[in-house]
């Protein structure tokens, strides 16, 4: 029996599960860790691709089906666990891991956040998710879309949505449709200042608000003004107008200058 208290919405389709491992292009020496493995239908075609697959899976009503499984492809780990409490540390050993999953959408934004603070461990994500929250986070900037989430995972990632699934491929189908992304941190950026991505989600409190009025917040009206003149930012800018690039320069200046 599936929760609607946990978003199970399971995708039955073996043709699905298996475009979506073609597309993350799994090697027999690939580490994959899957979040929320549910019945077991992406473990199996993860299973047959990679080297070792962590099933990491909440409702402890799904753990039998999935051990079952483990003992017949011999590469699975069954972890009954809250992903979001999950360390992924123990699971890189000497090389980075793999992220795969139809997560919940109820969780969506802690787990995209929870990625991009182990980045250094992880070489990729491919995400089921709600499309609606998958077009935020590719969104580019002057959309209604566009918001931290887009800076913040455009920053430290490259994102693309792959294909997009409608409800009616998931059991039970959800009431919104769904699009399979793909999150590949950028190297360049595993050591990123942290105080960046604060720096980001405060530029876009009051969205519907000029930038300065949320920078006024933190920065004297002085240091706002070498702000605008740096950047040649008009008085009326707003956040949803810069873009990741603008920010993480905005974001360097700021720093340099106390």
């Amino acid at each position: 029996m599936l929760k609607k208290r946990l978003s199970q919405h399971l995708i039955k389709d073996r043709n699905i599960t298996d475009k979506m491992v073609k597309l993350a292009q799994l090697k027999e020496d690939d580490i994959v860790v899957e979040i929320g493995a549910g019945h077991g239908d992406l473990t199996k075609s993860i299973a047959e691709k990679a080297g070792h697959v962590y099933a990491v899976e909440f409702d402890k009503d799904m753990i039998a089906r999935l051990k079952t499984l483990a003992k017949k492809y011999g590469n699975i780990t069954v972890i009954q666990e809250d992903f979001l409490k999950t360390s992924l540390l123990p699971f890189s050993a000497d090389k980075n891991i793999i992220i795969m999953g139809n997560i919940p959408y109820k969780i969506t934004g802690p787990i995209i956040f929870k990625l991009l603070e182990d980045r250094k461990i992880v070489s990729a994500a491919y995400l089921t998710m709600q499309a609606e929250v998958a077009g935020r986070i590719v969104s580019r900037s002057h959309k209604r879309t566009y918001g931290a989430i887009s800076v913040v995972c455009q920053i430290l990632c490259d994102v693309k949505i792959l294909f997009n699934l409608q409800a009616s491929v998931f059991v039970p189908p959800p009431k919104v449709d769904s699009a399979f992304l793909r999150m590949v941190p950028k190297e360049e950026k595993k050591n990123i200042d942290q105080e960046l991505l604060g720096f980001v989600r405060a530029s876009f409190q009051n969205k519907r608000k000029y930038l300065k009025y949320a920078l006024s917040k933190t920065y004297t009206e002085d240091m706002i003004e070498h702000i605008y003149s740096f950047m040649g930012l008009s008085d009326t800018a707003r956040a949803e107008e810069i873009s990741p690039d603008q920010f993480e320069k905005m974001y360097n200046f700021v720093k340099g200058n106390g």
